[in-house]
């Protein structure tokens, strides 16, 4: 927080289940895009959505890609300093993610927002997994929040609503529904 750029607002950028779970007051939501990054399965999930023996996967972000579309939640300055608490017991539990400010185009408007990034060498990255074998995982993955399927599920539906269609997510969806029988 020492080195945020914008002293007077507190953006967060959701690209997974903060979209549809933010865990924190906020007073202004907004669709937006943050170029040169990428939303992919790629963290190992081995309570929320999956076990030690059976872990599921969980969303990540990662550089390399041409844009990640989400969604911007302007905190409530009212509720921060517990929002931000919320926000960090929750996202950097085991340290999988590098929490940076990164500036997302939030509906045509330029901000500097929290933007939680995948760290490669952490031992809960998955790595590069390829639609079939993530949709192998997915498919057969429940945790303590549920299944894993019902995460990818919930961010496609909860993107959608805010009219982003994410046709990476929409074939995976099909492939884990497939093979799960739904």
């Amino acid at each position: 927080m020492a080195v945020r750029p914008n002293r007077t607002e507190t953006w967060v950028f959701a690209y997974g289940s903060l979209i549809w779970d933010p865990c924190f007051a906020h007073v202004e939501r907004r669709p937006a895009t943050l170029k040169g990054y990428r939303r992919a399965f790629n963290i190992w999930s081995a309570l929320a959505r999956g076990t030690p023996e059976n872990p599921g996967l969980g969303l990540g972000l990662e550089t390399g890609g041409e844009e990640c579309r989400g969604v911007t939640y302007r905190m409530d300055p009212a509720h921060e300093q517990d929002g931000l608490r919320t926000l960090w017991r929750r996202e950097m539990f085991t340290g999988v993610y590098r929490p940076l400010w990164l500036t997302v185009d939030a509906d045509g408007k330029p901000v500097d927002a929290i933007v939680f990034v995948v760290v490669p060498g952490h031992p809960q990255y998955a790595g590069d997994l390829d639609r079939q074998a993530t949709a192998e995982i997915i498919a057969r993955a429940r945790g303590e929040r549920g299944p894993c399927r019902d995460y990818l599920a919930r961010t496609f539906h909860a993107l959608a609503e805010v009219d982003i269609d994410d046709d990476e997510l929409k074939e995976l969806l099909a492939q884990v529904e497939a093979r799960a029988g739904y």
